[in-house]
């Protein structure tokens, strides 16, 4: 393999190793840590330099646009600043081809994961931080880790780059 690939390899490995790591501090205390949205996104550079200069151009414009909107989505309260984020994150590895099947995926296993918490077996996943001071939550604003579910929808990303690489 040459040089370029395994380039290739090693940032599409961080990327998936950050989007993993992000998931499983999200499930556990509902944040995910400025370094995981950070390698993800400058992972995304090496990669970048080995592609056709739309890839780069294109990620990079998807995951401003996301971020934008993300912002506005924060401020009303919609979503966690960490959420955010890390999706804007992650677009710029979807970049404006693969950005709708992302945001599929990104959908389903949010709607996974969301079943989830609204089932019997929400008891066996850890408590959000700030129930314990405020009390019963009502139904309908139960916090969700949707990290989780950005999680999916960029390591179906990742594969499908993986798949790419000759």
């Amino acid at each position: 393999m040459s040089l370029t690939g395994l380039a290739m390899i090693l940032a599409l490995s961080i990327a998936a190793g950050a989007l993993s790591w992000g998931a499983v501090v999200d499930i556990r205390r509902y944040m995910i840590p400025n370094v995981v949205c950070a390698a993800v996104a400058l992972s995304f550079l090496p990669m970048a330099i080995f592609m056709p200069p739309m890839f780069l151009i294109g990620g990079l414009l998807t995951g401003l646009a996301v971020l934008v909107v993300g912002v506005f989505v924060f401020a009303r309260g919609w979503m966690g600043g960490g959420d955010v984020k890390l999706l804007a994150a992650t677009s710029l590895w979807a970049g404006p081809t693969l950005f709708l099947p992302f945001a599929i995926v990104t959908s389903l296993g949010a709607g996974l994961l969301a079943m989830l918490i609204l089932s019997p077996f929400s008891r066996y996943l850890p408590a959000h931080p700030a129930a314990a001071t405020a009390g019963p939550v009502p139904i309908g604003r139960q916090p969700m880790p949707f990290g989780v579910a950005i999680a999916m929808g960029g390591l179906w990303l990742i594969v499908h780059h993986f798949a790419s690489i000759r």
